[in-house]
């Protein structure tokens, strides 16, 4: 992974000039997002700012022990005293989940820190590094161009932030590079073995009872697998729009499919899909073009419902991406 010493170095100039900057977190937050936003946030008290950090969403049990995670806020408001926001893991403004005011812009700068390939750049300074397999590399870049030095805290949160967006170092973009960043973390105090035990290897209740449902409704036609949970049945188990359940990863699992997709019907009546794909296959640019984004293996996106309409919608474009690819 390169970043460009100018990108770096002007971010560290916007970091230089803050005192309050605020740094948030995308919606529905997995562990990179959570984990790389505490990190940077423990390098910036190190260095006598007052950092405040948000979330559209609440953050997942399952990774509640991350020193700091109990100052997350849901909100932002307009007038409130910062002056730098950073967006942290988001391909565009969208993905800050409403937390992101239009009358900041021009008026307070904003950093973007990022590797999603979809990502066109939408900060006045925009590190973003496609190639990396988790925003935790770009953002120990950024820590390390600030002179901080890596504390056991630190490490977890960006270990934490590396083995989930890698699913434990199980996906193409685990590189040499990847590996000796996680030898380094561990080395540094990071908390590896709480990590898996606490985060990967720990699945609350309802997500489990979520997943009976989902795998009952498991559809396999040839290289693709899909699996659609209506809202009813989230009513019924009383699991939140904003928890996705981990269905994406679950479902593609599925051992002869190339191309994996959950339909999660949302109260608004919209519909929120996951895709996940095999090395060969590009679901990055299916999610973009249904107004999304993400990675060539693990995109996502909404579109309208109920769930019938979306399936019919989106299952010609896996179909057509696995005709061309195959």
């Amino acid at each position: 992974m390169k970043i460009k010493p100018r990108l770096l170095a002007a971010a560290r100039e916007l970091l230089g000039k803050s005192q309050r900057p605020l740094l948030l977190a995308h919606p529905r937050p997995d562990g990179d997002t959570i984990g790389c936003t505490l990190a940077l946030r423990l390098a910036l008290q190190q260095l006598g700012k007052e950092p405040q950090i948000a979330c559209p969403h609440p953050i997942p049990a399952t990774m509640s022990y991350l020193p700091g995670a109990e100052e997350f806020r849901t909100a932002a408001p307009a007038d409130a005293d910062i002056d730098l926001v950073i967006a942290i893991d988001m391909s565009d403004l969208k993905r800050t989940g409403g937390l992101y005011h239009e009358s900041w812009r021009g008026r307070i700068p904003l950093l973007v820190i990022d590797h999603h390939e979809t990502n066109d750049g939408f900060g006045d300074v925009s590190i973003i590094a496609p190639e990396a397999a988790a925003t935790a590399l770009p953002m120990l870049a950024l820590i390390r161009a600030l002179d901080v030095p890596l504390g056991r805290n630190i490490a977890t949160c960006l270990l934490l932030a590396t083995l989930t967006d890698t699913r434990g170092l199980r996906t193409e973009s685990t590189t040499p590079e990847v590996l000796a960043l996680v030898a380094e973390l561990i080395e540094a105090g990071g908390d590896y073995l709480g990590i898996m035990q606490k985060t990967l290897d720990s699945v609350p209740y309802l997500q489990m009872r979520g997943w009976g449902v989902a795998l009952n409704r498991l559809q396999l036609e040839e290289k693709l697998a899909w699996t659609t949970f209506p809202l009813a049945e989230k009513e019924a188990l009383g699991i939140e729009d904003h928890d996705d359940l981990g269905l994406g990863n679950l479902i593609s699992r599925v051992a002869t499919a190339d191309i994996s997709a959950t339909f999660l019907e949302m109260r608004d009546g919209s519909v929120k899909i996951s895709f996940r794909a095999r090395p060969g296959y590009n679901v990055a640019q299916i999610a973009k073009y249904l107004g999304g984004g993400g990675h060539r293996q693990a995109a996502g996106c909404s579109v309208e419902g109920p769930l019938e309409r979306a399936t019919e919608q989106v299952l010609p474009l896996v179909r057509k991406e696995l005709a061309v690819n195959s």
